[in-house]
């Protein structure tokens, strides 16, 4: 069966109708859209596998006016045995209208907040946040843990249902995304399921190539602004050799160690160029810097702050993130050689896959397998359709992008200094434009209001929460 949307004006602004399918061919399933204004609570609990469902307040991460709603999905754990073990997955649907197309998003990583991104104020659709398997929220209970049920098929599969059902609800378009980790499964989802689409905008989505992949590295080298990326460097060669003592008192001071040291030092110049970028450079210190200048800088950037997660599943759902890189997504060599070799913890230079395997050490853990994640590089080269790829030219994590698709529906762009914040609106003249029309052709409208550019505090403060994150997974299973 054809499960695209034929969308045959039936939209209203109180109630919606849907028709997925041929109404004429007896064997082919014909779905009526439910959304109501009026009655959008019940629909929305009608839906299929939707359990408990409840109406919030939106929070200062919603622009204009919307309805906003916390729904628990639920999901088989293994998706070919739909019949045995669940799990409940989290969702955050910001409602605007029932003729509004739906923005799809996984986060990648546990969600616990509505946000709209940039699609969503462009284009002001409802937004359905769906916060990934095994993380946050949406965990089996440590009994029904089943780490071979982390697979891109299955993180896909939970996509692919979450739009089954929400496509008996909305009649508009649909149009999936995600960053980094959640717009690779947004590929995933694209290239496996492209009948649930009308359309995916991936942001930062990297496809390593390896179980830890060398050629960031190589990229990093041959692309970042020299007199900036040397400093950087700079400040990682000093803080393991002339100011070690120094610094890692201040460390000690916090409630760290000689080790948070050397963990937060292999990723600084990572970090550094991930979310914050040449905005900062003339925030990298001299050489003839006083300590407390140097350790103001430091301290600024390294990502400490948050603490270790939250007991047992805190534990296991860092895990569930290192078995899903170590066996089909791939990861990046972080560490510069250079700063490799003034490491001198043991843990600071363990590989991610030492560190699972002790961490977990009754579990199987399989050989990588990066077939299927090779096999969309090819998808979307040669035949992937309304897809439209945005990436950071200065971000370390582009080292893993996809190559350019060559249908004339999809495009890709690099923001020419752009981080792991890359968006559409940091593109300029021919390049902005051209995204801005494919992604108003993928939603079915112009776009509403052009977002207005953050404060530099909002940036900064963005930044360093996803930094604090990455520390704190990083960390989880080195200590």
């Amino acid at each position: 069966m054809d499960v695209r949307v034929l969308l045959l004006g039936l939209a209203s602004t109180s109630a919606c109708a849907t028709q997925v399918g041929d109404p004429d061919d007896p064997d082919d399933e014909v779905l009526v859209g439910t959304c109501d204004e009026t009655t959008l609570r019940s629909t929305l609990d009608a839906l299929p596998h939707v359990g408990a469902v409840a109406e919030v307040a939106c929070g200062e991460g919603v622009v204009g006016s919307a309805r906003c709603f916390t729904l628990d999905f639920e999901q088989p754990i293994q998706h070919a045995q739909s019949d045995g073990d669940k799990l409940v997955q989290k969702l955050f649907l910001t409602h605007r209208s029932c003729d509004a197309p739906t923005l799809v998003i996984d986060s990648g990583y546990e969600q616990d907040y509505f946000y709209d991104d940039e699609l969503s104020i462009l284009f002001q659709p409802n937004t359905l946040g769906i916060e990934h398997r095994f993380q946050g929220a949406s965990t089996p209970t440590l009994d029904r843990w089943d780490w071979s049920a982390l697979t891109i098929d299955n993180g896909a599969a939970d996509l692919h249902e979450i739009v089954r059902a929400f496509r008996t609800h909305y009649d508009g378009r649909f149009v999936s995304s995600g960053a980094s980790k959640g717009g690779i499964t947004a590929t995933y989802h694209a290239h496996l399921y492209p009948d649930d689409l009308d359309g995916s905008i991936p942001y930062v989505a990297p496809a390593s190539r390896a179980r830890i992949d060398t050629t960031y590295q190589t990229r990093m080298q041959q692309l970042l602004p020299a007199p900036c990326a040397t400093a950087v460097r700079d400040v990682q060669k000093a803080a393991l050799t002339t100011r070690r003592s120094f610094v890692t008192a201040r460390i000690v001071e916090l409630g760290g160690s000689e080790l948070d040291l050397e963990l937060a030092v292999s990723r600084f110049d990572w970090g550094f160029w991930q979310y914050y970028g040449t905005p900062y450079c003339s925030y990298v210190p001299p050489t003839s810097a006083t300590d407390d200048e140097f350790w103001q800088f430091f301290y600024g950037f390294a990502g400490f702050g948050d603490p270790a997660p939250a007991g047992e599943l805190g534990e296991y759902s860092n895990g569930a993130l290192f078995y899903e890189w170590l066996t089909e997504h791939g990861f990046a060599h972080q560490i510069q050689a250079e700063v490799d070799a003034l490491l001198t913890q043991p843990s600071a230079r363990e590989s991610m896959e030492a560190s699972f395997r002790a961490g977990f050490p009754s579990v199987s853990l399989p050989a990588y397998d990066g077939s299927f994640t090779q096999l969309t590089r090819t998808w979307v080269r040669d035949d992937a359709e309304n897809l439209l790829l945005i990436y950071g030219n200065f971000d370390p994590w582009t080292g893993g992008a996809m190559d350019a698709p060559t249908r004339p529906s999809s495009g890709r762009y690099f923001v020419p200094t752009g981080t792991h914040a890359a968006q559409i609106g940091m593109l300029s003249g021919a390049e902005y434009q051209a995204a801005v029309e494919t992604a108003s052709r993928l939603f079915g409208r112009d776009p509403v209001v052009r977002p207005e550019k953050r404060s530099a505090g909002a940036e900064r403060a963005f930044a360093d929460r996803l930094n604090r994150r990455d520390f704190a997974i990083g960390r989880s299973l080195r200590r």
